[in-house]
């Protein structure tokens, strides 16, 4: 009986992990570019940025 409930959880454990797989593999997750990244913001700020005029 105990093996019955073995194969029967491994099983189940399989279906949920084919599950997992199809919805990441749906969602894009990995397949998507991530977008553009901002110019660097130490070339706009000026060399004393406190200092008053």
């Amino acid at each position: 009986m105990i093996t019955i409930w073995i194969v029967l959880a491994l099983v189940a454990a399989a279906w949920l992990i084919a599950r997992l797989v199809v919805t990441l593999r749906h969602d894009g997750l990995g397949s998507a570019q991530p977008p553009a990244s901002h110019a660097d913001w130490s070339s706009d700020l000026p060399s004393h940025p406190y200092r008053s005029a």
